[in-house]
């Protein structure tokens, strides 16, 4: 069997004018997992990372610490939904969810709700069907190819690592929800794939931080 690892990128710099970018424990989040990955004697041919900022950087803290020399290459297909625009088409705002983590996620899965639902397609440039079937080939793209015995690593974000979750479990829109919800930053979720196709056999795993390190924004 060949082997993936979906790593949910380091802590984001939340509250900020650029989210899209590591913050100091984000750094520290991509090193400790290079290091355990390098440690358990983890050796991809193949790494993958979304386009976005955060999932770059980390993807290089894992590569550094791991010291593995196989290039990452870039699938925006691994690329977030714009959470920015689910909450902006959202009727309800709430001023608190800017900083506050908590009400940040209140808002947005109310927004996601309504994303999922179907009826509102025309407020978003990018649908929650389109958004779940490019995540599908992304997973199958990364798969791809893949010999017994090879692994692969890719670098992406909750949302996306939670799809891939739901569909390997064959559940929908609540699936995904609840998913998403309990991502750790830098956590990873291990797929096999053989003869008998792909089987999810952990999700979210971060043994590798320190407890105080463990976020989820």
């Amino acid at each position: 069997m060949s082997v993936l690892y979906l790593v949910r990128h380091g802590q984001a710099s939340f509250g900020t004018e650029d989210y899209d970018r590591l913050s100091p424990r984000g750094r520290e989040q991509s090193q400790a997992l290079g290091s355990a990955l390098m440690q358990a004697g983890a050796s991809p041919v193949r790494i993958v990372t979304g386009a976005m900022l955060r999932q770059r950087q980390t993807a290089q803290g894992i590569l550094e610490a791991a010291g593995w020399t196989t290039p990452a290459c870039v699938d925006p297909r691994w690329d977030e939904f714009n959470a920015t625009e689910l909450i902006g088409a959202c009727p309800a705002d709430d001023p608190q969810a800017r900083t506050d983590s908590r009400a940040f996620q209140r808002l947005l899965e109310k927004a996601s709700a309504r994303w999922a639902s179907g009826e509102h397609d025309g407020d978003y440039r990018e649908t929650y069907s389109a958004f779940t079937s490019r995540v599908d080939a992304a997973l199958i793209s990364a798969l791809d190819g893949l010999a017994s015995g090879q692994s692969a690593l890719v670098v992406s974000s909750s949302g996306a690592i939670a799809w891939a979750a739901a569909r390997l479990l064959d559940g929908g829109f609540p699936q995904w929800l609840a998913l998403n919800r309990v991502t750790v930053n830098s956590g990873v979720t291990k797929i096999v794939s053989g003869s008998s196709g792909q089987t999810m056999v952990t999700f979210n795993d971060h043994a590798h931080l320190p407890h105080s390190w463990i976020t989820y924004r």
